[in-house]
């Protein structure tokens, strides 16, 4: 791992990602028990509410919380700009995000205005105070840095699928009058997806791929072009849909499938010559990620079902968010205890490896749960039952990752309780942790 040009002393504290991170595996079990119900309803059409649910639970209750829990430990340590009052901002920032993706995500489901109006306020309020937290974390930071860049994008991006979303909620409880509610839903809908999600994962991940696997780094002008250019695209995409013209918006919307697949395309191949050789799970998500999309670009240049395309989308981002959380919870964790550690002085308590605190057989489990339920769902066109099944698969994905977790706590909680130990017993410096009825725990494998 090349861990040049970080600032792990900028870090805050673990509880603030986390926060946000354990929303991830609530929202894939909810999503996945809405399919295992009302999975025949999904591939009928793009408007049916459990495919409108099913969408905005995805979207603001396990996109958006790993977006934001991993801007916000990404930002001090990658890019030197840490957020103030983090923990704060985490809570708060999860409180809105949980309330209102099940608001939004239960008014579409039940046609249910008031939850409807509910869940979009909460969504403001949480991202709201995330917005504006980012921008006094980022406003310090140079204009030339390429991460820099793509990151305030995304989160302008993300500003203004929030106003449309407003927008569209009040039209839809009749508050106010949408002349074309459909090309308003296709210009919030490349705000959100092409805008937010594809601006920060492109911009995080073109940093972060090469730090977790020694690849080679993408080019700086390629760095700070495709930001730039996605960015063009989509306001093209909104001018075309403020003058309702078809044909600027088909446009717009083309040349993000292709810029997305191109860029997608190259991190493919960048990774494919990293110089570490060893495959992972969170490789095979990430790459798995790349070939959705370009998946996702063909099929709409097919002319395939919007449902289709969205699928393919949404498991792509799915994939790179599960494969990012499931690499970053066990390195912050570490990082942690390595601090810890130098703060206590006690240099007699061991740190395990990463692997240890995330073995390497749970996110093989992970990856291949979600790679089950993508491929029911997009099956389901051969029979509606897939569906339903891909829905146990994402509901047994879910819980995975919400075990994975919490064992990953429990173990840093246990060595960061012996790290702060007043005394330590001679022969007992090495030992990881006790259980509830004093019993030894079993020993993780043990860093120098």
């Amino acid at each position: 791992m090349n861990l040049g040009g970080l600032t792990p002393d900028k870090a805050p504290p673990l509880e603030a990602p986390l926060t946000l991170f354990l929303l991830l595996p609530v929202f894939l079990v909810v999503t996945g028990a809405l399919l295992i119900f009302n999975g025949d309803q999904l591939l009928l059409s793009r408007w049916t509410p459990t495919t409108l649910a099913v969408t905005h639970f995805l979207a603001l209750g396990t996109l958006a919380p790993v977006m934001c829990g991993s801007l916000l430990q990404v930002s001090p340590v990658l890019l030197g700009a840490p957020y103030p009052q983090a923990r704060r901002v985490a809570k708060v920032t999860a409180l809105g995000l949980g309330l209102g993706a099940l608001g939004i995500g239960l008014g579409l489901l039940w046609s249910s205005t008031w939850l409807l109006v509910s869940g979009a306020a909460a969504i403001v309020a949480g991202l709201g105070v995330f917005l504006v937290a980012s921008y006094r974390a980022l406003a310090p930071l140079p204009a030339r840095s390429p991460a820099g860049l793509a990151v305030r994008l995304a989160l302008l991006a993300l500003a203004t699928a929030i106003t449309l979303g407003i927008m569209l909620a009040l039209g839809r409880a009749d508050v106010i009058a949408l002349s074309d509610r459909l090309a308003l839903v296709d210009v919030h809908a490349g705000w959100g997806l092409a805008g937010w999600i594809g601006l920060l994962l492109a911009g995080i991940g073109m940093e972060i791929v090469p730090m977790f696997y020694v690849a080679p780094a993408f080019p700086r002008r390629a760095r700070i072009w495709i930001p730039l250019a996605t960015f063009a695209l989509l306001v093209l995409l909104t001018s075309g849909g403020l003058v309702q013209d078809s044909t600027l918006r088909t446009v717009a919307i083309a040349g993000l499938f292709l810029f997305y697949a191109g860029y997608n395309l190259a991190a493919f191949r960048l990774e494919q010559r990293r110089r570490r050789p060893q495959r992972d799970a969170n490789l095979w998500l990430w790459q798995g990620s790349h070939l959705g999309v370009i998946c996702a670009a063909a099929a709409w240049m097919l002319q395939q079902s919007v449902v289709l395309v969205g699928i393919l989308l949404f498991g792509s981002a799915l994939a790179f968010m599960i494969g990012a959380v499931t690499k970053i919870v066990p390195f912050i964790s570490w990082l942690d205890l390595q601090q810890q550690r130098i703060a206590s002085g006690n240099h007699r308590v061991k740190l395990p490896h990463m692997q240890a605190l995330l073995p390497p057989h749970r996110s093989s489990a992970i990856a291949v749960s979600l790679l089950g339920a993508v491929l029911m769902v997009l099956a389901g066109h051969l029979a509606t039952a897939l569906v339903s099944l891909g829905g146990a698969f994402l509901l047994t994905c879910g819980l995975l990752v919400a075990y994975a977790l919490y064992r990953s706590m429990a173990l840093r909680s246990d060595i960061a309780h012996q790290l702060h130990q007043p005394e330590v017993a001679p022969g007992t410096a090495n030992v990881q942790g006790m259980v509830h009825g004093g019993h030894p725990a079993k020993k993780p494998p043990h860093a120098a």
